[in-house]
């Protein structure tokens, strides 16, 4: 009897016995593995390396997917779009086996649902209990994509600002060098970079999202700052102008301005100057204008200066705009009214001069972005403003992409 018993028992297979501690050990290891596995914010892959399918995946991947967890078990990687066929998923496979990691730095991928992410993957073969299992952690990369891509392109934008405001002060010191003398070179060309600065801080202070007009006539006439509100008044929408007209209208304001105070109207204790805007009855068209009361006689110039330049082609080619002024009174076509001494007048289009609330947005990006595929579409067109500015014989040349017209 003893001996047959002892036969029997020593054909069953032997018993493995875990005493109470191991146990609690083994199952609080299982209860946070499966936390960790669960709570984790990137997917988590379990897949089988011989039959290249999906044995388990955790509630981040399938909420990355749009799967739910039964829709993702059995599938193979390249099946949910990981890859983008067989034969990549199994090149992959081969790797895996030979070196035991795997890892995409950018991967695409498309949800369920068409949702396109960028993800980061890294895969591991690992042993469990005698049987290997890859282990593939998969990163959601596609804000952080977003972000490099929106930080290159205000990298770029800052190339190209820098670059415009570098051409533009060239032309300035060239036109100033070409139109005066040398007691009052130095003067000038400050006054006018001055102006120009005026400008840039407030497109600056606006993260280039366009300059309030009133704000920008105020920052030309600075200098007149106790005169504002008597002898100088503005009048008008409060709109809101893109960075380019804002540059090209704060140059003619402040060449206005000058004019004003060495000759016109700011020049005496009486005169008055009145800056206006207002849109046409359909909204299609804006319009600007300078009137000088009460000034000097006003005698036409002899000759044509850079600030003519600034204040007639400059700004119209930089705005799409015409401008009209006139020297002397004339009787306004039907009626008995007369002009002021002084008048000039900048009619543009409302599209190419006023900053809508699109392009208001602090998250402007896509915006700016087709911004900078309008100005390479003007390359067949001319280039920017400045480069076609023809009349100042000193041509600041662009390649399309990098002047004040060219936003």
């Amino acid at each position: 009897m003893d001996a047959g018993r002892d036969a029997s028992e020593r054909g069953k297979a032997p018993e493995i016995t875990v005493n109470q501690g191991e146990y609690d050990l083994l199952r609080i290891s299982e209860i946070r593995y499966r936390r960790l596995f669960e709570a984790a914010q990137d997917g988590v892959l379990l897949v089988d390396p011989l039959t290249r399918k999906i044995a388990d995946a955790n509630p981040f991947m399938t909420r990355l997917l749009g799967y739910s967890h039964a829709g993702l078990v059995g599938k193979e990687v390249f099946e949910i779009g990981l890859l983008k066929d067989e034969r990549a998923s199994q090149e992959m496979f081969v790797v895996l086996r030979a070196n035991g990691m795997v890892r995409y730095e950018d991967l695409p991928l498309e949800s369920e649902t068409g949702v396109h992410h960028e993800v980061e993957v890294v895969a591991n073969v690992y042993d469990e209990g005698g049987h290997s299992i890859i282990q593939f952690n998969i990163r959601d990369i596609t804000v952080r994509k977003q972000r490099e891509a929106h930080n290159a392109l205000l990298l770029a934008e800052v190339n190209h600002r820098a670059r415009n405001l570098l051409a533009v002060v060239q032309v300035i010191a060239q036109q100033t060098t070409r139109h005066s003398d040398q007691a009052s070179f130095v003067t000038r060309l400050t006054e006018r970079i001055r102006g120009l600065a005026a400008s840039q801080d407030l497109l600056v202070d606006s993260a280039w999202r366009g300059v309030g007009l009133r704000e920008l006539v105020a920052s030309q006439l600075a200098h007149f700052k106790d005169l504002m509100g008597t002898r100088v008044r503005f009048e008008g929408s409060p709109l809101r102008l893109t960075p380019a007209a804002a540059q090209a209208i704060g140059m003619a304001v402040h060449e206005m301005g000058t004019n004003a105070g060495k000759y016109g109207a700011l020049s005496n204790g009486n005169g008055r100057v009145t800056i206006s805007s207002g849109l046409s009855a359909d909204g299609s068209m804006f319009t600007l204008s300078w009137v000088e009361e009460n000034g000097p006689p006003v005698v036409a110039p002899t000759h044509s200066g850079f600030g003519r330049k600034v204040i007639e082609s400059m700004v119209e080619l930089a705005v799409d705009g015409t401008t009209e002024i006139v020297y002397a009174p004339v009787a306004f076509p039907g009626s008995s009214r007369r002009r002021p001494p002084k008048f000039w007048r900048l009619h543009m289009p409302t599209a190419r001069t006023q900053c809508h609330d699109r392009c208001d947005r602090t998250a402007s990006a896509d915006c700016r972005g087709r911004a900078i595929d309008r100005a390479q579409s003007r390359r067949a067109d001319g280039g920017c403003w400045l480069s076609r500015f023809r009349n100042s014989r000193a041509i600041a040349q662009c390649d399309g992409h990098d002047q004040a017209r060219c936003l």
